[in-house]
């Protein structure tokens, strides 16, 4: 997989001055974790998810892009349908292990959302090695009473699966928003989660989830940082699970508002919004964001790309540190650069462009997303 890969070769280059890096499920764990970008959520119910991965539906067309898939048997499934969402999931999954090697490789990196330990337990006995075609299972509703028990379910998931399977802890519930109880929790999950560290590929939030607990809902023309009870929350977690020397994944809270993808690119409110509030998680220290519609996938993974001014700094704080640690001069000489404090940022940098690219001068990433949308829009006219 390659973000970007709508592009022709020629377009990359028009484009990128350092075209992205290629990456699958295999990828050390902290490049993986950055390039799981725009992850798209899909209900266990639908029933022609492993047919659609096998077909590459889901890298073309409206999907252009998409690099994770979520399946999820939690809250995008009905009590009701469960029975037959989770029959439906395991059938899925063990088609996809029938198939040829390449083929699944092909798609994206697959995730499966449970509801809770004893679930995954239960679909690890149903499903066996058929496992082994996710590359991990996201952790609803993360705290300190059952991230134990999820752990070792997801070692006996991996040990049926053949391979190691990661966590993707979910922080979305009271304990870690409201003011009072937070602080102790975070403290606690972090230490359940620094001592799993290999296994955690992202740390994610539930946005959705925060705010229901205050009975809230963002109207599409707001970011979730006009919420200001929520955005202290998503602050505390940063704060816990953002420290540079701790090497965490935190992915941006979902966007729940999407276009039709008809008009012109970025012409409608949400995809305006989306774009903002993208490029507010990146400045915060998110990476990569849940999604809930194929339009979200290019407006979320563009607003990961590096600009060539943004990369020339990083590079020369890189190259310098090892024999110099004072005041350097930037490339553009319009800042200062200080090899002491801006050294984190320079690696952060340098492993994002390494996935997401670097620009040529004078182009912007909303330049690569008008593209993208323009060319999916003649396509469908």
């Amino acid at each position: 997989m390659r973000h970007f890969d709508v592009l022709t070769d020629s377009e990359l280059k028009a484009f990128f001055k350092y075209s992205p890096a290629e990456f699958n499920r295999d990828t050390e764990r902290e490049t993986l974790g950055l390039a799981l970008g725009a992850a798209l959520y899909t209900p266990g119910s639908r029933p022609e998810f492993g047919d659609k991965i096998l077909s590459g539906q889901y890298r073309r067309g409206a999907f252009s892009g998409l690099a994770t898939l979520i399946i999820c048997l939690e809250d995008a499934v009905a009590d009701s349908e469960l029975p037959k969402a989770e029959a439906n999931v395991i059938e899925q999954l063990k088609l996809l292990e029938k198939a040829a090697f390449f083929q699944a490789e092909a798609g994206p990196a697959l995730f499966l959302r449970v509801r809770n330990a004893a679930q995954l337990d239960k679909l690890t006995a149903e499903a066996g090695t058929a496992f082994g075609v996710l590359t991990g299972i996201v952790f609803p509703k993360g705290s300190v009473e059952n991230l134990p028990g999820f752990f070792a379910a997801l070692d006996r998931a991996s040990e049926a699966a053949g391979r190691k399977l990661y966590a993707l802890p979910l922080l979305e519930t009271k304990e870690v928003l409201y003011s009072e109880l937070r602080e102790q929790n975070l403290q606690e999950i972090h230490r359940i989660l620094l001592a799993e560290k290999d296994r955690v590929l992202t740390v994610r939030v539930g946005a959705t989830d925060f705010s229901s607990l205050y009975g809230l809902r963002r109207p599409a023309e707001r970011t979730i940082y006009e919420v200001h009870v929520i955005r202290d929350g998503l602050t505390a977690i940063l704060n816990q699970f953002g420290r540079a020397e701790d090497g965490f994944v935190v992915s941006g809270p979902v966007y729940e508002h999407f276009s039709s993808g008809q008009g012109r690119p970025m012409s409608s409110k949400p995809e305006q919004v989306l774009w903002q509030e993208v490029q507010v998680d990146v400045l915060n220290g998110f990476k990569g964001k849940t999604c809930i519609h194929p339009s979200q996938i290019s407006i979320v993974n563009a607003g990961h790309i590096v600009s060539l001014e943004t990369y020339e700094d990083a590079s020369l704080i890189m190259s310098e540190s090892f024999k110099y640690n004072g005041i350097l001069q930037s490339p553009k000489r319009n800042k200062m650069n200080e090899v002491k404090p801006h050294l984190s940022w320079a690696r952060k940098v340098m492993a994002q462009a390494e996935v997401y690219g670097v620009l040529n001068e004078n182009y912007k990433p909303i330049d690569v997303l008008n593209y993208i949308g323009s060319n999916r829009l003649s396509n469908q006219l």
